[in-house]
């Protein structure tokens, strides 16, 4: 008799397991999984239903990326599905106006606020909508199940409605002073907790989506209707924009941290700091010690500025790439690190010279004191029967994205503008068809080749959540899963470092008293300050599956 459980921890399942954002998408990937398919049909069944379960995180106007683990090739696809900025897109579109905004978009990655919160909020701020070929990269590579079953449940919850939950309505009361702007935000989302949020529109979208497939988004009645509403209200993004998108599709190369490999889907800064890490024996001085937070906060800077100073669009070839990920460059930045106090930051590297192109080195790096980083993702992690394994991660920037809801479709459009650096001459600044840096991470772990643990969360895990703490619990701690999530969490926000308010009083004066310009962030429902996670993997015989989850969010895992 098989047994479902969904609770924290879960685990003893052989048949499959799913682990996402929301209980809605969870049971709607596992049911994909018990009529048959495998782990990409429960992926992107999970990921439409994440569209109305999460709308505040993602939806057909967003962007993301996808690690799939082919267990019959042994091999590790990765569907790199960020968005691309317009054609006609430049630094001249916004005018900057420092110090008019909020602290938290003032402070984003460093830049500028501009005039009006054009780069946040409305059609300017809207980069080409990529989930939907994203997610149809890996349907038409791995699924298995015809598209209008996968897509059937997120078509029946639009008509139906989902209730919203204290998660939902605390996103929705942190946006709705933007909704006189945005009318229809307010009569789509402005509800009450229990409320039911009914989108007749979108389920007649997701409806011609599933019957005539991607080109209807990209070419067809949907692109048109799209593009009339930038056309109508001052938004650059255009019919060819859409006809010319294209993912990332690419074999992934493994990284390796201690006796493991993983793979990361795309993100530079975690690998760095890995490397860095590795350096040192912190097993030997122990978990959460003095020695051990101090290092990975060392760590997670150095990297982190390196980031900043010199990391752009994979697209591009503007950035040291081999340098950056390389052991050599780490044990050179691993070296600077004091093992007595803080560094200052930025302190960030030349990986160039390693490279023989010293010219090259980031002379106008976009750093300022701030470092710090919006956006908000959702993810889904499957394991099925014969082991495939996915982590999946979707955006639409930070909460509810540009407020955009496209007339007549119910889609709700990305604020990825505000990634890019409004001003000229910079390492990131707009340009046509400019993406984004890849600062989320969807990992898939493995030892001698066969995979162990697979993990997604939201922003913040490039460095403080899902990234660095749970696979260094895992093997440098041999912590299980859910133990490894849920450890208290640390990450820097340039000068400042973000500290779980639970953490150690001793430990906490300890690492004061080296320097370090400690924030404590209360550790409270809801709460994104570390990223948001889930975590799927396999029991050390690898015959059975466990999971685990970030309790302070409406996660969820199931198995059978």
């Amino acid at each position: 008799m098989n047994k479902e459980i969904g609770p924290v921890g879960s685990c003893g399942f052989s048949n499959g397991m799913v682990a996402a954002g929301h209980p809605l998408e969870v049971e709607a990937g596992l049911d994909i999984l018990r009529v048959g398919g495998n782990a990409v049909d429960a992926a992107i069944t999970a990921a439409f239903v994440a569209d109305l379960a999460e709308p505040a995180m993602c939806g057909l106007g967003a962007h993301g990326v996808m690690s799939i683990y082919w267990a019959e090739t042994g091999k590790t696809t990765v569907i790199d599905f960020y968005d691309v900025a317009p054609a006609t897109a430049s630094t001249s579109m916004f005018r900057t106006a420092p110090g008019m905004s909020s602290p938290e978009k003032t402070g984003a990655l460093g830049y500028p606020s501009v005039e009006n919160d054009e780069q946040f909020y409305g059609h300017k701020s809207v980069m080409v909508p990529s989930q939907v070929a994203g997610l149809f990269s890996a349907y038409k590579l791995f699924a298995s199940l015809p598209l209008t079953t996968l897509m059937g449940p997120s078509i029946t919850l639009a008509r139906e409605g989902v209730p919203v939950d204290e998660i939902m309505a605390r996103y929705i009361q942190d946006t709705k002073h933007l909704w006189n702007r945005y009318p229809e935000m307010e009569s789509t989302f402005g509800k009450n907790i229990g409320d039911f949020v009914v989108r007749n529109d979108l389920a007649k979208t997701l409806e011609l989506i599933a019957n005539e497939g991607e080109d209807v988004f990209y070419r067809g009645a949907i692109a048109e209707r799209i593009v009339q509403d930038m056309y109508d209200n001052g938004g650059i993004l255009s019919a060819e924009d859409l006809d010319n998108y294209r993912p990332l599709v690419y074999e992934s190369d493994q990284y390796t941290y201690r006796d493991i490999t993983y793979v990361t889907g795309g993100n530079v800064t975690l690998v760095e700091a890995l490397n860095i890490l590795e350096n040192f024996e912190i097993s030997a001085s122990g978990h959460q010690t003095l020695e051990t937070v101090h290092l990975m906060i060392e760590s997670m800077k150095l990297s982190w500025a390196d980031t900043l100073a010199h990391v752009g669009d994979p697209r591009g070839n503007d950035s040291p790439w081999e340098t950056l990920i390389s052991k050599d460059y780490a044990i050179e930045r691993a070296s600077i690190i004091d093992p007595e106090k803080s560094s200052s930051f930025p302190n960030f590297g030349n990986p160039w010279i390693l490279e023989n192109k010293d010219g090259r080195n980031s002379n106008k790096t976009p750093i300022d004191d701030s470092g710090k980083i919006s956006g908000h993702t959702t993810k889904v992690v499957v394991i099925d029967r014969d082991n495939n394994v996915v982590s999946l991660i979707t955006s639409l920037g930070t909460y509810f994205g540009s407020q955009v809801i496209v007339p007549e479709t119910g889609i709700l459009l990305n604020n990825s503008m505000h990634r890019l650096d409004p001003r000229p001459g910079y390492l990131n600044s707009i340009m046509p068809g400019k993406g984004m840096q890849r600062l989320t991470s969807s990992v898939i772990a493995f030892n001698n080749d066969v995979p162990i643990s697979a993990l997604a969360g939201s922003l913040s895990i490039f460095l403080g959540g899902m990234g660095i703490h749970p696979l260094v619990n895992m093997v440098d701690f041999d912590m299980g899963i859910h133990e490894a999530i849920n450890s208290l969490r640390f990450h820097p926000a340039g000068e400042e470092i973000w500290v779980d308010s639970r953490m150690d009083i001793d430990l906490l004066e300890g690492l004061s008293n080296m320097g370090h310009k400690l924030v404590l962030k209360k550790s409270s429902y809801g709460n994104t300050s570390f990223g948001n996670h889930v975590g799927l993997s396999f029991t050390k015989k690898k015959s059975l599956m466990s999971g685990g989850m970030d309790v302070l969010h409406n996660n969820w895992l199931k198995g059978f």
